[in-house]
């Protein structure tokens, strides 16, 4: 598949969808702020139904003081078997004046309730990317990988057009886990036909390990936190 990778994050909705565990709502918050603070109107759509514990909505007031529109549903109506989703959310990807990131919740179950709006996001200025931490459950191959991919595109019914490399250990990943993990997002972009579009890397690790900043990297700052002790390594 030939696409112009470098175009990617620049189109006017970008979804983010990916595995537990991944990293998509650290990840839309940091791009959300990046938009916003370059001078665009951006909305967050929070879709990440799924995980009681990390969801982009906690940071809705900080958001919204930085003139991002966080758009979720509701109350106990979010949590339901079929969940009440709010119509600001068509609004948003139908207004061409606005950008747009929807941090999808993770698996097949997200991907099945971002499918509702796949005539709105099946054509046009839309970049649907798949999110990839591989020292997380069910992420340590290529074939588990292209598995969830498979699945997410068949319950969404869109394509996912590239992959976006957020491996890591939190404050124990080292530079070594950081080579691993690239080598390994290079290899699988090469097996899919698929770009490897970006990385996500936190600018603190990157100075503590002396690394220099590159320009496909998204700077992902840790908005929310479990207070995890120590995290399991692994491919």
């Amino acid at each position: 598949m030939n696409v112009d990778k470098a175009n990617l994050l620049k189109r006017r909705i970008i979804v983010l969808v990916g595995g537990y565990g991944a990293g998509k709502t650290q990840l839309s918050i940091s791009l959300v702020l990046d938009i916003a603070r370059g001078g665009e109107q951006v909305a967050l759509v929070d879709l990440d139904l799924i995980n009681p514990y990390f969801r982009s909505r906690e940071m809705a007031l900080p958001l919204e003081k930085e003139g991002i529109e966080v758009i979720r549903p509701a109350g106990d109506l979010a949590f339901a078997e079929n969940p009440s989703l709010p119509p600001q959310i068509e609004g948003a990807l139908r207004d061409p004046a606005r950008r747009v990131v929807l941090d999808v919740g993770g698996n097949e179950a997200g991907a099945t309730i971002v499918g509702r709006y796949h005539h709105l996001l099946a054509a046009g200025d839309v970049a649907i990317l798949q999110v990839v931490n591989v020292f997380r459950p069910f992420s340590s191959s290529s074939e588990e990988i292209q598995s969830l991919r498979e699945e997410m595109e068949r319950k969404s019914h869109l394509p996912i057009q590239g992959w976006i490399n957020n491996s890591n250990l939190q404050d124990w990943t080292t530079l070594e886990d950081w080579q691993r993990a690239e080598a390994f997002m290079q290899t699988l972009a090469a097996q899919s036909g698929l770009p490897l579009v970006a990385h996500g890397v936190n600018p603190t690790w990157v100075q503590k390990v002396g690394l220099s900043w590159q320009p496909d990297w998204i700077p992902v700052q840790r908005y929310l936190n479990l207070g995890w002790k120590s995290p399991g390594k692994g491919y």
